[in-house]
């Protein structure tokens, strides 16, 4: 055995060898391991977001809001990431653009398989988001799995209907889009839940403050996304034709759990 039980475990060798430039610019390493670092942490939130959901479904709703806390912790670095790239200048891109084209063909971070798993767990099903990897056919079918099952927040609702609370099922397939309208009893159940001082409810307000912390670090994540391509492209025509900001904007406000939203407007 030669090297490091560190460098073993790490697979160190491998990852230092992942970053293969397109450009002669020496701030490229920096926005690859960036993209890198995202990927690895849609897959780690996306895997912590499944293993809620299979904890929901056996009623073991403390590992649920555990690996819950997890996901929502991983946002924190996700977002911060983002930081690396505040150097970068329109002309940084365009080269980086360019010279990707090049190589790999045109492209668009849009087309990370992971973070539309991780938006399918976490119920945001538009199913056309997986047309952009349809020529991955393992990650594509993997992606209709995911799309095929239940999210994380159906399975919360499934737990809450088989506890005895009074929820009809969705016939909406999951979806929450952000066009689908909300369900009343939906609301009035997490309402209930977020002003109840009987102590069952504890576990099912911890479930709901973590889904929340969730979707708090997704919307942040989707601002920086923002952010940083105002700041990199600004209104230039993106990948689809249109400008990158004016795509993302819409998005800003498409919010996973809608209904556990819905509740701060009377308050907690």
């Amino acid at each position: 055995m030669t090297g490091t039980a560190y460098n073993a475990y790490l697979q160190a060798e491998t990852l230092h060898s992942l970053q293969v430039p397109v450009t002669q610019n020496e701030g490229e390493r920096s926005f690859l391991v960036v993209c890198q670092v995202q990927e690895l942490y849609f897959a780690l939130i996306s895997h912590d977001i499944g293993a809620a959901s299979d904890h929901l479904r056996k009623d073991a709703l403390p590992d649920a809001t555990a690996s819950l806390q997890r996901a929502a912790s991983h946002f924190a670095g996700l977002n911060a990431s983002w930081r690396s790239l505040g150097w970068m200048l329109p002309a940084d891109f365009a080269a980086i653009k360019v010279g990707m084209t090049k190589v790999h063909g045109k492209s668009t971070s849009l087309q990370s398989w992971k973070y539309r798993e991780m938006l399918y767990r976490l119920g945001l099903k538009d199913a056309s988001l997986g047309d952009e990897v349809a020529t991955m056919p393992k990650e594509y079918a993997q992606l209709r799995r995911v799309l095929d099952a239940p999210s994380v927040y159906e399975e919360a609702l499934a737990l809450a209907r088989r506890r005895g609370h009074d929820l009809q099922e969705s016939n909406d397939d999951g979806v929450t889009d952000g066009e689908h309208p909300l369900d009343p009893a939906v609301v009035s159940f997490w309402t209930s839940v977020f002003t109840s001082k009987e102590p069952e409810c504890s576990e099912l307000l911890a479930l709901a403050r973590a889904l929340i912390a969730v979707a708090e670090g997704l919307a942040e994540y989707k601002y920086l996304h923002y952010v940083t391509t105002s700041r990199t492209l600004g209104a230039r025509p993106a990948h689809f034709g249109v400008s990158g900001t004016a795509w993302l904007t819409p998005t800003l406000t498409v919010m996973p759990f809608p209904e556990l939203w819905a509740t701060r407007t009377g308050g907690e």
